[in-house]
């Protein structure tokens, strides 16, 4: 029963085809629906992502404010706090007040949503990438340098300010690509051993980011003066200048 039904099958299909155009024209509607549905789709999703990515957090007129802090080791259990970067470009909107914040202060889509990096930040007076910074005073930290009989590597961790007993989130690569996800951050840029995890930012820093009026909606003067900070930048024998 089985090869009869096989049989009565194959002719059909052989009827079918050999009907030509003598039979029903062929229906092209449905096909045709579902390929313009398919294109839609696509096209859909693609200005959905577009769309989300162009208008995430921070967005244009956002005022986040957030820590960073530069540490070199030169010794096991010992190392030196950078200054505070005195540069205030801002081409974008993500910069500095010579404070020791970064003012996440979107101008346009060059520093919102996914833009809205350290990369970003860096760029504003130096750079930065997965081995080495460029200060704003043309100072340039490589890594690989001897760190108390291990090699240096450079290192961004994330703190949060608000939980900071909390373990930082530490990245080693994609330096540039990191991004500000959220107001009141704290971010420690540093030269350590590859097992060591970098500190959490000196704490004349969390005293200025809680004197920063959380309402500010202007990328203008500190509210206040940022407290001086002891910077022995000549214990640093690892570093090079650029003319």
């Amino acid at each position: 029963m089985a090869r009869g039904d096989s049989r009565s099958k194959v002719a059909r299909a052989a009827k079918a085809g050999s009907s030509g155009g003598s039979g029903e024209p062929r229906r092209y509607g449905f096909p045709a629906a579902v390929t313009i549905v398919v294109v839609l789709g696509v096209l859909l999703v693609g200005w959905a992502r577009e769309n989300r990515e162009a208008t995430s957090a921070p967005r244009v007129g956002d005022h986040w404010h957030s820590i960073y802090d530069i540490y070199v080791c030169n010794a096991p259990d010992a190392g030196t706090w950078r200054a505070k970067v005195l540069n205030e470009n801002d081409p974008n909107g993500i910069h500095t007040h010579g404070d020791g914040l970064i003012h996440i202060h979107p101008f346009n889509s060059l520093a919102s949503g996914d833009d809205a990096t350290m990369g970003e930040f860096f760029s504003s007076f130096g750079a930065i990438d997965d081995t080495s910074i460029t200060l704003d005073t043309g100072e340039v930290i490589t890594e690989g340098f001897d760190c108390g009989g291990q090699p240096a590597v450079l290192k961004v961790a994330r703190y949060d300010t608000q939980d900071r007993d909390r373990d930082p989130e530490v990245f080693t690569e994609g330096l540039a690509d990191i991004r500000f996800m959220k107001d009141l951050e704290a971010f420690t840029i540093a030269f350590l051993p590859a097992d060591e995890v970098p500190p959490i930012s000196r704490p004349e820093r969390f005293t200025f980011l809680e004197s920063v009026d959380p309402r500010a909606i202007e990328s203008e003067v500190p509210f206040v003066d940022a407290p001086a900070e002891a910077d022995n930048t000549e214990e640093a024998p690892t570093t090079s200048t650029d003319g």
